[in-house]
């Protein structure tokens, strides 16, 4: 079955990926904000039985609390293995890239060692990755002279461990999808 989606006041749309997990599907639709709008995507997904959603900073923020309750210094390893991947993942660069969509650096051989984490929270490593590598490039569709910072604010004060309010309050801004 294919995933669909339908904006208020928009046609349906279809998405261009999707990515099949274990109980999940990650939905990849086409958008039409930021710098260019042909770059855009929205990100959906949709647990087994359960209706679609929209992730959003906050809910892998609060699961990446969890997993770091349990096991710190895994857990820290794999938010610096996402910020550093803010580096490496590029914004797409034409619509054709964008409705190829691959994701190059939340593989499951790159993501093998931090398959522990699954044991906490509600999402799993690979779930997780691959919807901050999406999200990445959905925050890189802005202009070079301004470039957004949500993203990689976020996932430093996690790493420098800030209290919790920070982490929350950067979590939570608004100015996303």
């Amino acid at each position: 079955m294919v995933m669909t989606y339908k904006p208020k006041g928009k046609p349906r749309l279809t998405a261009i990926k999707e990515i099949r997990l274990d109980g999940v599907t990650i939905g990849v639709f086409p958008g039409s904000r930021g710098y260019n709008p042909d770059h855009d995507i929205l990100i959906k997904y949709q647990e087994d039985g359960k209706r679609l959603r929209t992730p959003k900073h906050i809910h892998w923020v609060i699961d990446m609390l969890i997993k770091k309750e349990h096991n710190r210094e895994l857990s820290l390893k794999f938010l610096k293995y996402l910020r550093d991947m803010y580096d490496r993942v590029p914004g797409f660069r034409s619509k054709e890239e964008r409705d190829r969509c691959e994701l190059k650096e939340t593989t499951k051989e790159k993501l093998k060692s931090f398959e522990e984490l699954n044991q906490y929270g509600e999402y799993s490593v690979e779930f997780i990755g691959h919807l901050i590598e999406l999200m990445i490039k959905m925050e890189k569709n802005t202009p070079e002279d301004n470039p957004a910072r949500v993203f990689k604010e976020l996932m430093d004060a996690m790493i420098n461990e800030e209290e919790i309010f920070v982490i929350v309050s950067k979590a939570t801004q608004v100015g996303g999808r």
